[in-house]
């Protein structure tokens, strides 16, 4: 749902004060400490110093000391004293300013207070010659403490200088924020969390600077391109530069030198750019100048040095301010320059014709093409099909089309893309017929009930990679596997760079689905030898999920984090990331991790929400529920199930056993034990009708863990006869220990089962190893698994399902039946609807919750729901508030 009221959190004239904890207790400290003078605050424009300064003279007021407060401005730096005449008795105007008024302030300062008084003085660099002195005069002769802000790289008075190079005052530079600190004052100043890549967009355009954040978050949110959606902040669209925005950056700027301007206006176009082009468009003196404004950066990169803003912010002010022409005459010499290079690098082909076009310049129908081949591997599928467009119309002929027609498809737009599609006829050599190929069978699979029988007369291996991807998504393992491993391995031409990370992909997902590990490993190295940003981020997710599949948790969540975060810090487009995030979110969700699931795959579906070609919703929306249900929070699971149901179930039968398995967790997190194992059991019957032994494990284990251990512990033991994952074998140990009550095999398992990766299901093991422990009064070991459950559900962070309970001490152990009713009670249900739930008499329910009453030395329902912690009806822990998530339906 989108939301762009920011909680009452639209940035006000003060954010939080973040990241400058130290600095503050600095300043608060030389306050107390009377050979200290002072402190000057020295810092780049818009780093906080007056903020700080605003902070600590509030601070300071609180603990009793007599503040004043003066600025310094161009136009009273003019007039002597004439930033600080507001602190002398009023005079006629007309007179003079002269010692007696100097005398005047110098006395304010020097009666006797109880407190010492503290005089702050805001960019001190713009004080007149006897302001500077008589704020000397005070620091040095009187007990006044004074906090000065120096703007860096302006020269101030020389007496100010003298103040800390004397050691009269302390001088404490402030530094952009960090990352993490530009988080943390995002979120505080809107109120809420940002996906990835806005949040990564507001620290590359504000570089660490607190006021550009927050003039930057201002705009955005009035320009309504920064809305709320499903919890988290989304930008989307353009971001409008406002006039107050682009005021406060011109003024921060302070640009007064034409050729300086000449350099940010080129930047502004292209940055980073290479310092030899930069100083041939714009003069190398001016580039000097401009760094030693610190406006500009030149680094070293590699064996060449390139040129961007200080702050990349300041180029969208100044692109979208400069005058229509200027730009043009920028675009022009930039694309000239580059036709003239040698044109080495990928990005190369697509900028010179961007940059024409921007400067209103004809490309060649070629050139186009290849602007438009480079845009969709780069996933800008909205200029892909313009420029794809522009080529066909400027005699680009089929391959144009060809482009065309990937391009609509990469989008979902089958019905267009079967429109442009050229006839085959017209595909007249192999790489031709193979793309067209490629594409019809794509738009056959997505327009039709299910794949053509018959294959392609043309470009048969092409097709029938994409075949072998659609036959997994119907469940048609075992075929999926066989087709895409022939492709692979079948000696002959090499297949095209799509088919190939098709046909790898389907292998890598089947393997995983088979619980083979290693075949995961060898298909997803064949398919990762492809060097284009799509197909290796296809390929790579693949093996992620496919080693979750198989149970390795471990190393599926590292090589997940290492490409997430690659992809949000080398500014990959959003489908990218979204598709990283929805993989973090499934392996974070396997392994137990609640809290990282929830996020990641609330992420994804903010992120993929403009960019779904495989139509797959549902599946996200169903993963979420199934992660807030392992939390125990049954409202937000209960909200996001229903969002699923409303939405168009993904094609193919593959997902339909998972989905059904997140139903269940729903299930299991209203206690409502007997429906989620029959849930469970029915995806695992689905699983092993399509042949996908690992979800038919995974759903039985989670039979196990919901009561039906004694049901499904032969068949796992079987799956782990079959199968290669160490994952499987876990699984039908825990089921026995389980059915068995065998407390000292379930502390095996939880050991064996960490070590796997699979946190949250050791967690299950060792709490239900502890519950029967002390229930045989077995103490060392109640305590050893009762240490272990607790340091696993910290990992888990706060998971809770129905095997987790520690409830009680070590003197007392529920049985199952006894922990469902104590639950259900201590959400407030009353005893008939406890019946209902659980299919038992009431007298029944009455016996039980009065064994745990006796068990757990406790009488009503709100000491049971204390002792539990349990979530009361609304889904709430006890005692605190309810969430602060705007509703779940919806979206903008």
């Amino acid at each position: 749902m989108a939301d762009s009221r920011p909680h009452d959190g639209r940035p006000g004239n003060l954010w939080p004060l973040v990241g400058r904890a130290a600095t503050l207790r600095t300043v608060l400290s030389a306050a107390t400490q009377a050979d200290v003078g002072g402190v000057v605050i020295v810092g780049p424009p818009g780093v906080g110093r007056t903020r700080l300064a605003k902070e600590a003279v509030a601070r300071l007021t609180a603990a009793g000391h007599p503040t004043a407060w003066a600025t310094g401005t161009r136009a009273a730096g003019a007039i002597p004293l004439g930033s600080l005449l507001h602190l002398a008795l009023p005079h006629d105007a007309a007179e003079p300013v002269t010692a007696h008024i100097f005398g005047q302030i110098v006395e304010r300062f020097t009666v006797p207070t109880g407190k010492r008084p503290v005089f702050v003085v805001d960019d001190t660099h713009l004080l007149d010659d006897v302001s500077a002195a008589l704020v000397y005069q005070l620091a040095v002769h009187t007990r006044t403490f004074v906090l000065l802000t120096v703007r860096q790289g302006h020269t101030a008075p020389d007496v100010m200088t003298a103040l800390w190079k004397e050691g009269v005052a302390r001088r404490v530079e402030l530094r952009p924020l960090s990352d993490n600190e530009v988080d943390t004052l995002l979120e505080r100043g809107l109120g809420g969390p940002l996906d990835a890549v806005t949040r990564h967009t507001f620290r590359r355009l504000s570089a660490g600077n607190p006021l550009v954040l927050r003039e930057l978050a201002r705009s955005a949110l009035e320009g309504s391109a920064l809305l709320r959606r499903d919890g988290l902040w989304h930008l989307s669209g353009e971001l409008r530069i406002t006039g107050r925005l682009g005021d406060l950056i011109e003024a921060q700027m302070q640009v007064d030198d034409p050729a300086v301007l000449a350099v940010l206006e080129v930047l502004a176009c292209k940055e980073p750019l290479g310092q030899p082009v930069l100083e041939e468009l714009t003069g190398h003196s001016a580039v000097v100048r401009a760094e030693r404004q610190g406006l500009v950066v030149v680094e070293p990169s590699g064996a060449r040095h390139q040129a961007r803003l200080t702050i990349p912010a300041y180029g969208e002010v100044i692109r979208a301010r400069m005058p229509r022409a200027r730009a043009n005459e920028i675009w022009a010499r930039l694309a000239e320059s580059l036709a003239a290079s040698p044109r080495r690098r990928a990005d190369d082909a697509f900028e010179l014709v961007m940059w024409r076009r921007t400067a209103g310049l004809d490309s060649s129908g070629q050139e186009l093409l290849a602007a438009a081949e480079r845009a969709a591997e780069r996933l800008e599928l909205e200029v892909a099909e313009r420029l794809a467009t522009a080529s066909g119309a400027a005699d680009g002929g089929v391959d144009a089309n060809l482009t065309l027609a990937e391009v609509l498809a990469l989008q979902g737009r089958f019905s267009d893309a079967a429109d442009v599609l050229p006839d085959p006829g017209e595909c007249d050599n192999e790489e031709r017929a193979d793309r067209r190929a490629i594409v019809r069978e794509k738009i056959e699979y997505w327009q039709h009930e299910a794949a053509p029988a018959q294959g392609n007369p043309t470009g048969e291996r092409a097709a029938e990679a994409v075949r072998a991807w659609t036959m997994l998504i119907e469940g048609q393992v075992a075929g999926s596997l066989a087709i895409g491993t022939a492709l692979l391995t079948r000696p002959g031409p090499r297949l095209p760079a799509e088919a190939t990370a098709r046909a790898a992909t389907a292998v890598v997902l089947a393997a995983g689905l088979m619980g083979d590990i290693r075949l995961v490993e060898r298909a997803s190295a064949t398919g990762l030898e492809i060097a284009s940003p799509w197909t290796e981020a296809q390929v790579g997710a693949a093996r992620c999920v496919a080693l979750t599949l198989a149970g390795a948790l471990t190393t599926a969540a590292k090589a997940v984090d290492i490409a997430y975060r690659e992809a949000v810090e080398t500014r990959q487009a959003a489908p990218l990331v979204g598709l990283w995030a929805i993989v973090r979110g499934f392996v974070a969700k396997a392994q137990g991790r609640v809290k990282p699931a929830q996020q990641a795959l609330r992420e994804a579906v903010v992120l993929l929400g403009e960019h779904d070609p495989l139509r797959l919703p549902a599946f996200y929306l169903a993963e979420l529920a199934g992660a807030y249900a392992m939390a125990g929070d049954t409202v937000q699971a209960d909200a996001w199930l229903c969002r699923m149901d409303a939405s168009p179930p993904p094609r193919g039968a593959l997902f339909d056993a998972w989905m059904e398995r997140d139903r269940a967790w729903v299930a299991a997190a209203a206690l409502d034990l007997s429906s989620a194992a029959g849930h469970a059991l029915g995806a695992a019957k689905t699983a092993g009708k399509a042949g996908v032994p690992m979800i038919e494990a995974l759903a039985l284990f989670d039979a196990a863990r919901f009561g039906a251990a004694k049901e499904v512990y032969d068949r796992l033991h079987q799956l782990a006869r079959n199968t290669a994952a160490p994952a499987t074998a876990a699984f039908a140990t825990m089921a026995t220990a389980l059915a068995t009550d065998d407390a000292h095999l379930l502390a095996e398992t939880a050991e064996r089962l960490h070590r796997l990766g699979h946190l949250l299901p050791a967690a299950e093991a060792a709490a239900t190893a502890h519950r029967l422990h002390a229930g045989a009064r077995r103490r060392t070991a109640a305590k050893a698994a009762l240490v272990f459950a607790r340091e696993l559900l910290t990992e888990c962070d706060g998971a809770r399902t129905p095997l987790t309970d520690l409830a009680g001490t070590l003197d007392v152990s529920l049985t199952p039946r006894e922990l469902q009713v104590a639950k259900l009670t201590a959400a407030g249900l009353p005893g008939r609807a406890v019946a209902d739930r659980l299919g038992l008499s009431l007298r029944t329910v009455n016996n039980h919750l009065g064994r745990v009453y006796a068990k757990l030395g406790v009488s009503g329902r709100d000491a049971l729901a204390q002792v539990l912690g349990q979530p009361d009806a609304l889904g709430q822990p006890v005692g605190e508030e309810p969430h602060a998530q705007e509703p779940l339906q919806g979206d903008a």
